[in-house]
C-alpha cells in the first residue's frame, strides 16, 4: 500500500502544478492525469462534455 500512496501524493502534487500553469481546478487536472491524458484546456473541455 506504501506504493500506491506514494503515487497519489505525486500525482496530488503535479495536478497543482499543472493546474496553476493551466489556469484550471486541481480536481479536473487530478482527473486528467489518472486518465493518462495532457492536461490541456482542450481535454478538460473535452472530459466535461462525456
Amino acid at each position: 500500500m506504501k506504493n500506491v500512496n506514494d503515487l497519489d501524493k505525486i500525482i496530488t502534487i503535479s495536478s497543482r502544478v499543472a493546474a496553476k500553469r493551466c489556469g484550471m481546478s486541481v480536481s479536473v487536472t487530478k482527473n486528467l492525469l489518472q486518465l493518462g491524458t495532457d492536461p490541456t484546456r482542450v481535454n478538460a473541455t473535452l472530459f466535461h462534455r462525456q
